[in-house]
């Protein structure tokens, strides 16, 4: 199985985090996988930006 990359703080989804689901990934990743830019705003704070007509990476 291909290893997921948590977009925060950019190492493979760990087994002990609190949002995994499955066999890895979470919200984010997933959300990830569909388009969102993740934004880190500090603390548990996060959010997820789709930008229409947006279909590159980073």
């Amino acid at each position: 199985m291909e290893q997921l990359i948590c977009p925060l703080d950019g190492k493979t989804c760990e087994r002990d985090c609190p949002d995994r689901y499955g066999e890895g990934g979470c919200l984010l990743t997933t959300a990830q996988e569909f388009g969102a830019k993740i934004l880190d705003f500090g603390g548990v704070n996060v959010g997820m930006m789709f930008l229409p007509g947006d279909d590159t990476d980073g």
